[in-house]
């Protein structure tokens, strides 16, 4: 996980947006390779193992401390992608779709087939950070840990927090890519969105196309396999910039 990336990131118990603190007990290049994030408000505590966040543990698990017993938790590396120049030729076509190939800043790809493709679209910007997303900590398909290599490229692995409370400062996200049919909430994910990020949902259905109308995105480009929308200037900014 990069050092920084806890100023943008936010408890998801007390969501006061006041950013997380990092705690590091090792660190490789500005990465967070084990250690945890702590709420500065209240006592919740993530584990980061292996330089993933792991925000699928339980209430009381969360704010124990490591004296406490808390285990050694595997990574995630998704592997459900496209392999080789099949995999580049997504991960720049995504990349174009969220408007990052030439920008750094912070987008976040939710679900094992897209979260696959992180590595390559981290690697298109200098100051690209990738938030590697997995809601579901039971996902057998995801083996045990990221590469070295792929952390420091601008990878930062997070698994199993809540898709109706992200574990992000509002109007932090430059961008967001989703694979329908979705259950999220469009205004959790408009909150954490600052003005012009990109939102690319893959093969929506009319649901969802109806919650995206409504969503605070307006749309820019859709064909039967994707829809691509824009967050309006009314939502403020934050100051911060990965």
């Amino acid at each position: 996980m990069f050092l920084e990336l806890a100023e943008v990131l936010d408890c998801p118990d007390c969501r006061a947006s006041a950013g997380l603190v990092a705690f590091v007990d090792r660190a490789a290049s500005r990465r967070v390779v084990d250690g945890r994030l702590g709420c500065p408000l209240c006592e919740i505590e993530v584990p980061i193992r292996r330089g993933t966040m792991r925000f699928d543990l339980s209430d009381a698990v969360r704010r124990a401390t490591p004296a406490d017993g808390i285990a050694p938790a595997d990574g995630i590396a998704p592997s459900a992608g496209p392999d080789g120049e099949a995999a580049s030729e997504a991960a720049l076509r995504l990349a174009a779709l969220l408007g990052v190939t030439e920008r750094g800043g912070m987008v976040v790809l939710l679900g094992p087939r897209l979260a696959a493709l992180a590595p390559a679209v981290a690697r298109l910007g200098d100051r690209l950070e990738v938030l590697a997303w997995l809601p579901d900590s039971g996902d057998s398909s995801a083996p045990a840990a990221p590469a070295v290599d792929d952390l420091a490229a601008g990878v930062d692995p997070l698994l199993g927090a809540a898709p109706d409370r992200w574990p992000v400062r509002p109007g932090a996200l430059h961008g967001i890519a989703l694979a329908a049919p979705t259950v999220l909430e469009p205004s959790e994910i408009a909150r954490c969105a600052r003005p012009g990020a990109r939102l690319v949902v893959e093969t929506p259905g009319p649901a969802d196309l109806d919650a995206l109308a409504a969503s605070g995105f307006a749309e820019v480009a859709s064909d039967p396999t994707v829809w691509v929308g824009e967050r309006g200037v009314d939502l403020p900014a934050l100051d911060e910039t990965i």
